[in-house]
């Protein structure tokens, strides 16, 4: 019998608090707190010593983010063996000289944020990286191994796998579930408790979100199980003000009585997560003293669990994705946003264009060059509010979070917006620091995907989306990539990820299309549109050329508008002119790019492309 079987058989085990909000309140501001166990040990030290005082009888490990990706991101990946080693020993040492003879659980946190697990390389590096944390927690004489905060069961079920696979100590499972606030969905949580113990774990339960009283409400949906329950759960919101984090307002006394009632409803492990402190461990210990493992009377022991149902994904609603897939040449027209709050002239040339018949929609640029412009998806909602003209706006995980940006999607979804196009973003720079204001959270593909999952009902942490969206998405690719074969790779990962057409980069000739199609197999695998530039100068080709990334502009143009002198605005018109003419036989459509601050200057070339092609179809 294992000592934490030992200890559950006749009395309620109290946990210790939380380690992180602790360093928090002691470390100066800045610090890194993955690596406190060996940058701050007396501090550690210290915690563990105040939440033994208190009554713990269980502590955690400082190493809830001391796994080898979650230090990368710290460029310390090379310290892993050492902050693990060392946050074993500490907890170790404390127990030691408190005379307490408490549990040691190594602590091991999630990396669904960090690794990529829609890619089977990420699911492998994070199957690897917990493997190899649990090893270290193990070998450096831990009693136990806590898997917790784990946001997706998906991810738990991966991780028990591979502890499971380099240790036989205990294993204790903890969900998360970031539902502070209505609509609450106990019972859709409690279903995933009760799938988390078939996992063969020793002991699940719950920790952090949804704070103590939704943490009563999941347990008393939950049936009768076999396994011990844990209750750890945040001592409410945490608040950040003024670059500092406020701990929540749980007073001791609030949680001890949850500790009780949570004893009631079957916890045998309680103790506490963010805001957590020795007071509060002090009061659960008081609270629960004497109290013994008790099973829920009237409780149904018949378990089902079923995985929910995955929803079908909805095909995207626009105009442009109907002539896309009805194979439809389509028009678009590029535009940026203004820089302002001022947008009376874009709204004017969007209304010139929405009443042109060659123009299926306008595309419009996200801080084009990473210049601060008016959002694109605020824009796009107006454009198609006051003309009707569809919009493709432009999104970058370069400017917000992946949930900041999911909830803008939301938005926009609700002012009527069907299409987008996502896009990597280019680099901010201030001085010599190329993307110093950049927040990139998720890469290209992670955000295709996340795009993707909200079509199928999903949330970027995994939880339902209620009526979800179901976005036309587009993405880039450039022929005239200097890495061909690279930009392939990431065009496909692209389409993988549930991209439904692309636009190419800006080229000026089609040799690099038709290199590109054929290193392909002679096709696009979604329908691609091609970018068409009317070049106004010799000035604009050689600043495209030589200043912007991914654009090449032949040495032979260069030379042809340069000779044209005062008439290189006809010359560039007149190529794009044969531009468009020639894309309606390689292409599934094209994108003009609007002159600067003039969109609707492009309004002449769209009427001599139409004359030339004799086309009188009307808008759609």
């Amino acid at each position: 019998m294992s000592r934490l079987a030992e200890r559950l058989a006749d009395h309620v085990l109290v946990a210790d608090g939380a380690m992180g909000s602790e360093l928090l309140t002691r470390l100066p501001s800045g610090s890194t707190l993955d690596l406190a166990a060996v940058e701050h040990p007396a501090e550690v030290l210290e915690i563990h010593l105040a939440f033994l005082k208190a009554g713990a009888e269980l502590i955690e490990t400082a190493t809830f983010g001391a796994s080898r990706p979650r230090l990368a991101v710290h460029h310390a990946a090379h310290l892993t063996e050492e902050v693990n080693s060392r946050a074993v020993k500490l907890a170790r040492d404390a127990r030691d000289l408190s005379g307490k003879d408490c549990l040691i659980a190594g602590s091991i946190g999630p990396l669904a944020g960090v690794l990529d697990m829609d890619q089977s390389a990420g699911r492998q590096e994070i199957a690897e990286s917990h493997a190899e944390q649990a090893t270290l927690l193990a070998g450096r004489g831990a009693d136990m191994i806590v898997l917790e905060t784990f946001f997706r069961f998906d991810e738990l079920e991966i991780a028990v796998r591979a502890v499971r696979g380099v240790s036989a100590l205990p294993l204790v499972g903890l969900l998360t579930f970031a539902a502070e606030r209505p609509p609450h969905l106990w019972h859709e949580h409690a279903r995933e408790l009760v799938r988390a113990a078939a996992l063969g774990l020793d002991a699940i339960g719950i920790n952090c979100s949804p704070g103590p009283m939704g943490t009563l409400e999941i347990l008393r949906a939950l049936p009768d199980l076999e396994l011990p329950l844990v209750a750890m759960p945040n001592a409410g919101v945490l608040q950040r003000r003024d670059d500092r984090i406020l701990m929540p307002p749980a007073t001791p006394s609030y949680l001890a009585r949850f500790a009780r009632e949570s004893v009631e409803l079957g916890a045998v492990i309680v103790g506490g997560c963010c805001g957590t402190g020795p007071e509060h461990i002090a009061a659960i210990a008081g609270a629960v003293h004497g109290m013994r493992p008790q099973r829920r009377a009237g409780r149904s022991s018949v378990v089902v669990p079923a995985a929910p149902e995955p929803r079908p994904v909805p095909r995207p609603e626009s105009s442009l994705a109907a002539k896309l897939a009805s194979t439809e040449f389509v028009h678009l027209v590029q535009i940026d946003p203004p820089r302002g709050t001022g947008a009376e002239a874009v709204l004017r040339a969007a209304e010139r264009l929405a009443g042109h018949p060659l123009v299926d929609a306008v595309d419009i640029n996200s801080n084009p060059l990473a210049s601060l412009r008016m959002d694109s998806l605020s824009l796009a909602v107006e454009i198609q509010r006051s003309t009707g003209l569809e919009c493709v706006p432009h999104v970058t995980p370069r400017d917000a979070s992946l949930m900041g940006l999911e909830s803008q999607l939301l938005g926009a979804w609700l002012g009527g917006v069907r299409n987008l196009f996502a896009i990597t973003g280019d680099p901010s720079q201030l001085g010599d620091y190329p993307g110093v204001h950049d927040v990139n959270h998720v890469d290209i593909f992670e955000l295709v995907r996340a795009l993707t999952r909200m079509s199928e009902g999903f949330d970027c942490v995994g939880h339902t989306i209620v009526e979800p969206p179901s976005f036309l998405v587009g993405v880039a690719v450039n022929p005239n990539a200097p890495d061909l074969d690279h930009e392939i790779d990431r065009f496909r990962r692209k389409v993988d990820a549930g991209a439904h057409f692309a636009m190419t980069q800006v080229f000026f000739e089609w040799s690099c299309w038709e290199r590109m199609l054929d290193r392909m197999g002679g096709s696009t695998p979604v329908p691609t549109l091609v970018a068409v530039w009317p070049l106004s100068s010799a000035r604009l080709a050689l600043r495209l050329h030589n200043e912007v990334p991914g654009i090449v502009v032949p040495d032979q143009l260069i030379a042809a508008l340069e000779a044209a002198g005062a008439d290189a605005d006809r010359l560039g018109r007149e190529r794009a002119l044969q531009m468009l003419h020639q894309a309606r036989l390689r292409a599934a459509g094209v994108y003009v790019i609007a002159p600067f601050k003039r969109p609707e200057d492009v309004v002449p070339l769209l009427d001599e492309a139409r004359d030339a092609a004799g086309e009188g179809r009307h808008a759609g």
